[in-house]
Formats: structure tokens, C-alpha cells, sequence
């Protein structure tokens, strides 16, 4: 069975599951399938997905760029700790 007819089988599944009308499913199955291909669309194989899309399979962080996030932490909170110092408290005045 050919990628094209299992995307008509399940078309014609679809159809027939919500069947409303008295189209015969496969008719229908058969011109939802032609626009799409109109459109662009080919069946093609499922492919799994990329590493970087995995959960859990974040790239190795080096010692470097955590030394460097480390330092930028610190540094911020040194710089908002200065900020505090500096601003008055809210309503005094």
C-alpha cells in the first residue's frame, strides 16, 4: 500500500467517523486528498525527531560558560544590591 493510499484510508476513516452528508467517504477522501495536493502537500514517512527537539538531550554546558553565567549572576545581583542602596524606600520622602 503506497503512502498516497494510506493517506485515503484515512481520510475516508475520517469521513466515514463524522459522516454528515450522503457523499460517499471515499469520493470524499479522494477530493480532500487532490486539493491537498494542490496545495503542496505530499504523504511522506514520519522521521523522528531531531536531538536537539528530545527532552533531556541539552548539549554538555562547558566549565567556561558556566564560570561566564556564574560571574553574570553575580554581577547582577551585586549591581541590584547597589541599586537598593541607592533608592530610597517608596513613600519616604
Amino acid at each position: 500500500m503506497s503512502l498516497r493510499d494510506r493517506a485515503l484510508s484515512l481520510l475516508e476513516r475520517h469521513i466515514s467517523n463524522g459522516k454528515q452528508d450522503d457523499a460517499h467517504p471515499s469520493v470524499t477522501a479522494r477530493e480532500c486528498l487532490l486539493a491537498l495536493e494542490g496545495l503542496g502537500y505530499r504523504p511522506t514517512e514520519a522521521r523522528p525527531a531531531a536531538d536537539w527537539k528530545r527532552p533531556g538531550a541539552a548539549p554538555a554546558v562547558s566549565e567556561e560558560t558556566r564560570a561566564e553565567v556564574e560571574a553574570l549572576k553575580r554581577r547582577s545581583a551585586e549591581a541590584a544590591a547597589e541599586l537598593r542602596r541607592n533608592d530610597p524606600p517608596r513613600g519616604a520622602a
